[in-house]
């Protein structure tokens, strides 16, 4: 009997060490994790300043630079919309540290300043590109988390579809940034998923594929 007992002792002791272990090499590779996050936000905030310059270069651009300024806006927002797509990855993989808040506020502002820029071009330089914005809740309910995660899909194969012409800018109204409290409250944003098209068309709620193209194609 005494032999049953210290197998079960031993068994038990190995089990939690297993768990121990496990829980200590989650820990690990989140936190290299994160020191890859932040790094790639070290880049984060070399581009937002790189775009505080492009803005104030923007607004007071001779006509004879609107070329090359709206080609390197574009790459901008290339670089704008892969980076969005790395957060988002970083953002489901940690699931054990949510040290992600100031680098995706971080990321807010570079897409505020991003879009200033197109607002500046398309009024100066006659771009030819469409602004679409995507008002989302950072901590959305169940419900408005479903819808917002159907409509983030669409307007991803929209981009996809439309590259280069179609400027998508998602941004949360539900961080404490005064930039976007101002566009929230310039343009009356008070439910998600809102979309704003060149800064004049709102639609609120889910939005179809058929639907947002069809406008797109209108516009461009």
């Amino acid at each position: 009997m005494a032999r049953y007992g210290d197998l079960f002792w031993k068994a038990l002791l190995l089990t939690i060490a297993v768990f121990l272990l496990g829980v200590f090499l989650g820990f690990a590779l989140e936190r290299n994790r994160i020191g890859d996050i932040e790094k790639e936000f070290q880049r984060i905030d070399l581009q937002w300043n790189d775009a505080k310059l492009q803005t104030f270069y923007y607004q007071n651009l001779e006509p004879k630079f609107c070329d090359s300024a709206i080609n390197e806006n574009l790459e901008f927002a290339d670089k704008v919309y892969d980076e969005g797509l790395k957060i988002e990855d970083y953002d489901k993989a940690s699931f054990l540290i949510n040290d992600l808040e100031l680098e995706k506020r971080k990321y807010a502002l570079l897409k505020v300043e991003f879009w200033i820029n197109s607002i500046v071009l398309k009024q100066k330089c006659k771009a030819d590109y469409l602004n679409l914005v995507y008002f989302f809740a950072d901590e959305p309910d169940l419900e408005t988390k479903a819808e917002q995660d159907a409509q983030s899909e669409i307007l991803k194969d929209l981009k996809e579809k439309h590259g280069k012409r179609l400027m998508l800018i998602p941004l949360p109204i539900d961080v404490d940034i005064s930039m976007i409290n101002v566009m929230k409250n310039t343009y009356n944003i008070s439910s998600t998923p809102t979309i704003l098209i060149n800064e004049n068309i709102q639609l609120e709620g889910l939005q179809d594929f058929d639907n947002l193209d069809a406008m797109i194609d209108e516009r461009l």
